[in-house]
C-alpha cells in the first residue's frame, strides 16, 4: 500500500505491504467550509451557556478583547475580530472604549505590522492595539493565589475593563489539554512569575523524576497545569468566549464556539476530539509519521508537536520513523540548547526547574522520548547535531526502511501518521 507523506513541499510515497499496517491514523471528516465571517457570526447569535454579547454589555462600559500573538496567526483572529467589535457596538460599547490586546505570554513584543497581520487593517484602525508585557510589574494586578500556590497577577487593562473576551483556537495542547478558552489570560496576559509556577506544575513533584505524566493533551480534570491555569482565569471572571477550530488541510476555520468562557470552550475541545483524536487499540514497535509538511516542519521546534503524538502510539523502546524536513534548523534558541548543551536528561531537567521555558520544555521532553525509544529522521538537519540529540539521521525514506529491518529483522506492523502535528492517537 502507498501512502502519500508530507515533506516540507513535496510528497513521498513510502509504500509498505497492507499486513505491516496497522492503521493510517488520518483526521475524520471535517465539515464543508462555509464562509469564515458567517460561522463567527452564526456563533455569536447561538451562544453556549450564555447570553448574546450585545445582550450582556450595556452602554457606555469599557471592554478589553485578548487575541493571540503572531505564534497564533493560524486561528484566524483577522475573520473573528470584526464581528466582535459589532457585537460590542450593538450593545452599547463604541470602539473609542474597547481595546486589544494581544495575548505575548513572556514572547517577544510585535511590530505593528504584525498586528495588522494578526487581526487585520480593519481592526487595527477601529480600536486600539497593545502587547502584554509579562514582565511590566507596574501594569500588573495582583488578584490572589490559586490552590496550587501559583501568585496570580493578570495585565490591569484586562483586569479593570468592564467586559472581558476571550478570543483564541482550540488545539491539542500538551501542558493546558487543549489551547484556547483559559489560556488566553494565563499565560496570555499573565505576569512572568504567575507563567513560570504554572508552567513549573509541569515537573513531578519530586526532582530527578522528570515531567508529571498527569499534564498532558487532552486532558484537563487531574492536570494541575490545566486546573491551576483556569483558576487564574476565574479571578478575572471572564464575560464571553469566542474561539475557532481550524479545518488544518484548508487552513480555514471549520467551527466556532462562543458563549460562556468554560461551557462554549469544552464544546470546542470535543469538536476536536471528534476528527483530531483517532482511535487506537494498542501501541506498536513502529510509527512512521510525517509534521504534514511545510510549513508544520519548517523546523525541529515545530517538529515536536509530531513526535510528542506519535510517542502516544509507540511502544517503549520502539522506533519512529519521523519525516520532518527542518529547513530552519532548530527553529528556537531556548529548544537548541536544552537539546545541545547538556549530556543527559537529568542536567537538562535540573538547568529547566531553574530556569523554565517552553522551548526548553519542548527540547527536554524531545531528549525523553529519544533517550526511549530510537528516532530515526529524515531531514535537512546535519547529521551530527542529529547524532547529538540522540537521533539517527538517514538521506531517504527507503534507508530508513532498511534500518527498521535491520532492527527488527523485517517491518513490524505500524501505525502510519502522514499529518503527525494535528492526529492525536487516542488508546481506547
Amino acid at each position: 500500500m502507498v501512502t502519500k507523506m508530507p515533506y516540507g513541499e513535496l510528497v513521498i510515497d513510502l509504500d509498505i505491504p497492507n499486513n505491516k499496517i496497522l492503521k493510517v491514523l488520518l483526521a475524520k471528516p471535517l465539515p464543508e467550509l462555509q464562509p469564515e465571517e458567517t460561522l463567527v457570526r452564526e456563533a455569536l447569535a447561538n451562544p453556549i451557556g450564555s447570553a448574546p454579547l450585545g445582550d450582556i454589555v450595556q452602554n457606555g462600559e469599557t471592554a478589553c478583547v485578548i487575541v493571540g500573538d503572531m505564534t497564533r496567526l493560524w486561528a484566524r483572529h483577522d475573520v473573528i475580530i470584526p464581528p466582535v467589535l459589532d457585537e460590542l457596538n450593538r450593545g452599547g460599547i463604541p470602539d473609542n472604549n474597547i481595546i486589544i490586546i494581544s495575548a505575548t505570554g513572556d514572547h517577544r513584543e510585535q511590530t505593528a505590522e504584525e498586528h495588522r497581520r494578526l487581526m487585520g487593517n480593519e481592526t487595527y484602525n477601529r480600536v486600539q492595539v497593545i502587547d502584554h508585557r509579562a514582565r511590566d510589574q507596574e501594569n500588573l494586578s495582583f488578584l490572589g493565589t490559586t490552590a496550587y500556590g501559583t501568585p496570580v497577577a493578570i495585565n490591569k487593562k484586562a483586569v479593570e475593563a468592564n467586559r472581558l473576551i476571550l478570543t483564541g483556537s482550540i488545539v491539542y495542547h500538551f501542558l493546558a489539554g487543549w489551547g484556547g478558552g483559559k489560556k488566553a489570560v494565563l499565560p496570555g496576559v499573565a505576569g512572568y512569575e504567575t507563567i513560570m509556577k504554572n508552567h513549573s506544575l509541569a515537573f513531578h513533584p519530586e526532582p530527578g523524576k522528570g515531567l508529571n505524566p498527569a499534564v498532558c493533551a487532552a486532558k484537563t480534570s487531574g492536570n494541575p497545569c490545566s486546573e491551576d491555569m483556569l483558576q487564574g482565569a476565574n479571578f478575572v471572571k471572564p464575560d464571553f468566549l469566542v474561539n475557532s477550530i481550524i479545518n488544518d488541510a484548508a487552513h480555514k476555520i471549520a467551527y466556532v464556539v462562543a458563549g460562556d468562557y468554560i461551557t462554549a470552550h469544552k464544546r470546542g475541545c470535543r469538536l476536536v476530539n471528534d476528527h483530531y483524536g483517532i482511535s487506537i487499540d494498542g501501541k506498536a514497535e513502529l510509527v512512521i509519521a510525517s509534521c504534514g509538511g511545510y510549513p508544520k516542519d519548517i523546523n525541529l521546534y515545530q517538529t515536536y508537536k509530531t513526535i510528542y503524538n506519535a510517542h502516544f502510539a509507540l511502544e517503549k523502546g520502539g522506533t519512529l520513523l519521523l519525516l520532518s524536513e527542518s529547513r530552519e534548523g532548530f527553529g528556537s534558541d531556548d529548544f537548541e540548547s536544552i537539546l545541545m548543551t547538556y549530556a543527559d536528561n537529568r542536567s537538562r531537567e535540573k538547568a529547566l526547574r531553574q530556569k523554565y521555558t517552553i522551548g526548553g520544555h519542548m527540547g527536554y521532553h524531545t531528549a525523553l522520548v529519544a533517550e526511549e525509544n530510537d528516532i530515526v529522521i529524515l531531514s535537512d538537519l546535519p547529521e551530527k547535531d542529529v547524532r547529538q540529540i540522540g537521533m539517527t539521521a538517514v538521506n531517504s525514506l527507503d534507508e530508513g526502511i532498511n534500518l527498521i529491518k535491520e532492527k527488527h529483522g523485517e517491518i513490524p506492523p505500524a501505525y502510519i501518521m502522514p499529518f503527525g502535528g494535528s492526529t492525536l492517537p487516542v488508546t481506547a
